[in-house]
């Protein structure tokens, strides 16, 4: 019977249904949502606003975290069986040191306050902040702040005679924390004994570099810089490439430069710029000039430097200032050079009247005239020839004529009546 009994118990017990394990719920919330919910140091893959479901019922830790956000922990979280907990959290944000990039502007002037000085950064507070100028030696200069975010604050400074130089621009966090830029705005002075006397050259053409051989003062600093000044225009910034107390020399890019008429100045460290020298940048067709060649007679040939280029009269244009020689050339004519100096902007002349080549002399020979003699040949003939009559004795000259005039006179007196 007993063993009967014990059957039955065991039958019994394997016929009840098997024991099921007591879980609940945990719903959890934040402020700001979206942080990643961790359950006992395991991720649960969820982010807040969710229910963690079949939880084991007993006490667990909730933690959760976001990116910019301090982590925020709530232990002892009881769950029961079939139940839902509940767990709501605010999370504080990480606050950040700040951090200070740029000023805007730059600079000011020691004569009085500079006001709207905006100082750009990030994490900066929107409320509580401060910002300073600070310098090694000197007090703090305190900033006013007039409007604030996270990325910049508008301030104003009283500079007003402090001493000129660079200052480091401090900004402090309501918590604390602070950034700063080093050499960040500059005090400058604006009293100056710079003076300007004389400058070479005085123009240059755009589209060059130009070189400045001499600029004359007084007072120029070891750390003075150059630059060309004109109403409506930027800036062009000199390179300096040798500097004493009385003359500066450097150059100027002028690369895309407007031509026109600009001011010299010099800008010693934390001063006004001091200006007043007139610089002109020409261009290239200013920075050139021309020769007007003529000739009598016209269309004569023109050489210049030895090359051909054309006839009389003529313009020879776009020539860089400098010294030729000009030569006029037509046949007959002896050549006419004249060296000529070429201005910038202007046209020089050559006016010519050419010489006559004088005549080449003619020597005329006469060739000795040959003469000719006929040399009679005596033949022998075979023929009797008589003997002539003895000759009369040769009469003179004077005799023949004496005849000849008595037969003259007996003429004229037989024709008489």
């Amino acid at each position: 019977m007993k063993k009967f009994t014990l059957v039955i118990c065991i039958l019994v017990l394997l016929l009840l249904p098997a024991a099921v394990s007591a879980v609940g719920n945990i719903s959890v919330s934040s402020i700001p949502s979206g942080a990643v919910i961790i359950l006992d140091s395991s991720s649960t893959g969820s982010v807040t606003q969710s229910t963690i479901e079949n939880v084991p019922a007993g006490s667990h830790t909730i933690l959760l975290q976001k990116s910019g956000y301090q982590d925020i922990t709530q232990s002892n979280v009881v769950v029961s069986d079939n139940s839902t907990s509940i767990v709501s959290l605010t999370m504080t944000a990480v606050i950040v040191a700040p951090v200070v990039s740029s000023s805007s502007p730059t600079y000011g002037y020691n004569t009085t306050s500079v006001n709207n000085v905006i100082i750009y950064g990030s994490g900066f507070s929107t409320s509580g902040a401060t910002v300073v100028l600070a310098k090694s030696g000197q007090t703090n200069i305190t900033g006013t702040i007039s409007s604030a975010s996270a990325t910049q604050l508008t301030c104003s400074f009283p500079i007003a005679g402090k001493p000129a130089g660079y200052w480091d621009v401090i900004v402090t966090n309501a918590d604390g924390q602070s950034g700063s830029l080093s050499s960040g705005f500059e005090i400058r002075s604006s009293s100056s004994t710079v003076t300007l006397s004389s400058v070479l050259p005085t123009s240059a053409v755009t589209n060059t570099t130009a070189s400045i051989t001499s600029l004359s003062g007084t007072n120029f600093l070891t750390s003075a810089t150059i630059r060309l000044k004109r109403a409506g225009y930027n800036d062009i910034y000199g390179t300096v490439s040798s500097l004493s107390s009385t003359t500066i020399s450097g150059t100027f890019d002028l690369t895309n430069q407007f031509p026109g008429d600009y001011q010299v100045c010099v800008i010693n460290p934390s001063t006004e710029a001091v200006c007043g020298l007139s610089f002109t940048v020409t261009s290239a067709a200013a920075a050139n000039g021309s020769i007007c060649v003529k000739a009598s007679p016209s269309t004569s040939k023109i050489f210049l430097n030895s090359v051909f280029q054309g006839y009389t009269p003529m313009t020879l244009d776009n020539l860089t200032p400098t010294t030729y020689t000009v030569l006029i050339r037509s046949a007959g004519y002896n050549d006419y050079s004249e060296s000529v100096t070429v201005t910038a902007g202007k046209t020089s002349s050559v006016i010519a009247s050419l010489v006559l080549t004088p005549d080449v002399t003619t020597i005329t020979t006469t060739a000795p005239r040959t003469t000719v003699s006929t040399v009679k040949t005596t033949v022998k003939s075979t023929k009797n020839v008589p003997k002539p009559w003895p000759s009369a004795t040769p009469t003179s000259p004077v005799s023949v004529f004496a005849i000849l005039g008595a037969v003259g006179v007996g003429f004229i007196v037989l024709r008489e009546p």
